[in-house]
């Protein structure tokens, strides 16, 4: 607003001393607003810069050690949530940044951990399937009992004890003599 009353009042031709009395802004600001226009034109003045030193530098390694936090689980990490949200995710990595030798991520903000992540297909807060291992004894426990449950079954309804039943649950395909 304050660049637009700026260019208006000296496109109406008051000079810089009568717009700095005006609309209260110091000389210097009302100098880079009228150069910048007149350099770059009239919306270039209306406009911020982006003003940064130098670009920041997120090496391959430091991608890397992102993707790698993504993938493991903040459980795992001390955190009571089994799943990664992006705001999580991203402060997770400003935390451990400086300590993993990635300081470059150090003030990283969740957009730029988005686009880590979206660079290389990663999206840890959108889990399609999810499966887990936990009893190691799994299969043989779930043959005991789809195989008792069968046989109860067909000896209820014929009352004749089978000597072979199959069973077939998703992917497993189960055979064995009910003896």
């Amino acid at each position: 607003m304050e660049r637009a009353q700026i260019l208006l009042l000296y496109y109406a031709g008051e000079n810089p001393s009568a717009i700095e009395r005006l609309i209260k802004v110091s000389r210097v600001t009302i100098y880079k607003c009228l150069h910048k226009a007149l350099e770059m034109g009239v919306q270039a003045g209306l406009k911020d810069t982006f003003h940064r030193l130098k670009e920041p530098v997120i090496t391959n390694a430091d991608k890397s050690w992102v993707i790698h936090l993504a993938c493991i689980k903040p459980k795992d990490l001390g955190y009571a949530a089994e799943l990664w949200t992006r705001s999580a995710l991203a402060a997770h990595v400003r935390k451990k940044a400086r300590t993993a030798g990635h300081v470059s991520l150090e003030r990283a903000a969740k957009s730029t951990v988005q686009k880590i992540l979206a660079e290389h297909g990663v999206q840890p807060h959108k889990v399609k399937y999810y499966l887990e291992r936990r009893d190691p004894e799994f299969e043989t426990k779930i043959k005991e009992v789809l195989l008792q449950n069968q046989a109860e079954k067909a000896t209820a309804s014929t009352g004749v004890i089978p000597t072979m039943i199959t069973v077939s649950i998703g992917p497993y395909f189960l055979e064995a003599d009910s003896r």
